[in-house]
């Protein structure tokens, strides 16, 4: 039996990917690239950018049905809207590819395009692009263009994988059963952390409200001043639960939701008489954007279980790979009952 699937536990690692992505730009180039959402918070499409000194604005749009489009625009044209042009795409000297542009605003027009477009393979190896319009022709070099179209490639699958963990995230705590399984109420439990900080010498940190934060399945979260955040869960009566497995399922877990570079591992854990402790971490790396999760789970001497999670999204300067063991020493870990 998997321990927190029955728990109501969903992939801290998912959760934050979700995070990750929702809230993320990416560079590559002189591209600038973005998601975009609808007002309802849906994914909508990646699109990545670069201005020239004509005046011209050069941009690649992938949707979450994975259409592609060339955008041009510029402040200046004043262009029906709803017309359509026919337009003649060159890369390098290769033949021309005649296509229809879309005036999609009186600034700028969509070309369609296909992934396997012979112009977006053209264009990830090329050097220079030339469009030509009825109003006359421009051109565009192409710098870093090929690693541009597969960071906004990825975006698309990073940030359609991140809605669907969103989804699985938001829905766990009503499958479950795990109210019944929880040993702290929000109060108690920002009570025990706020104790259990203070027995390890910690003060500077701040609270936050887990149901602010991509982490609901916690009952409370802290950050400290170099930017790792951490968050703690406890659940009564666990006596019987295996460590090793959970350790075990937890990695499994978050593994299957990497779409990048996943890692994981089994820490040094120092025997106690008092708790059982095991330590794990996990990490995921993927277009410049990584989440690195360091786990503590602490079985106490009453049979509950105890889970500290700390976090480096990418932006923490601490050591978060030991930012528990301020915990793991014998005064502290009486804390634990």
């Amino acid at each position: 039996m998997k321990l927190f699937k029955v728990l109501g536990f969903a992939s801290l690692l998912a959760a934050m990917i979700a995070f990750a992505a929702q809230a993320s730009a990416f560079t590559s180039g002189g591209w600038e690239g973005q998601a975009n959402h609808d007002e309802d918070g849906t994914f909508r499409d990646c699109t990545m950018t670069a201005d020239y000194a004509n005046g011209i604005t050069l941009a690649f749009i992938i949707s979450r049905d994975f259409g592609w489009g060339l955008v041009l625009a510029n402040d200046k044209w004043n262009l029906q809207v709803g017309s359509e042009e026919v337009v003649t795409l060159a890369v390098d000297k290769l033949a021309p590819i005649h296509g229809i542009a879309k005036v999609v605003d009186a600034h700028g027009i969509l070309v369609p395009l296909e992934n396997a477009d012979p112009v977006v393979e053209a264009m990830r190896h090329g050097h220079s692009l030339a469009v030509v319009t009825p109003a006359g022709e421009v051109s565009f070099k192409l710098s870093g263009t090929r690693d541009a179209i597969a960071a906004l490639a990825s975006c698309v699958s990073e940030n359609l994988a991140a809605e669907k963990a969103g989804s699985i995230e938001a829905k766990a705590p009503k499958d479950s059963e795990d109210s019944g399984n929880k040993l702290f109420t929000p109060s108690e439990a920002a009570a025990f952390a706020s104790d259990l900080l203070a027995s390890a010498g910690i003060t500077n940190y701040e609270m936050e409200d887990p149901q602010e934060t991509p982490m609901p399945s916690f009952d409370v979260v802290w950050k400290y001043a170099n930017g790792i955040v951490a968050a703690l869960v406890g659940y009564k009566d666990m006596g019987a639960a295996d460590l090793d497995e959970a350790a075990n399922e937890v990695m499994v877990d978050d593994a299957k939701n990497c779409k990048g570079t996943f890692a994981s591992g089994k820490k040094i854990s120092e025997p106690s008489q008092t708790v059982s402790v095991k330590r794990l971490y996990t990490s995921c790396r993927s277009t410049g954007k990584s989440v690195e999760i360091h786990y503590t789970l602490v079985e106490t001497g009453s049979g509950h279980l105890i889970l500290i999670a700390h976090l480096n999204l990418g932006e923490a300067t601490g050591d978060v790979a030991n930012a528990d063991s301020a915990f793991l020493h014998g005064a502290v870990l009486r804390s634990f009952k």
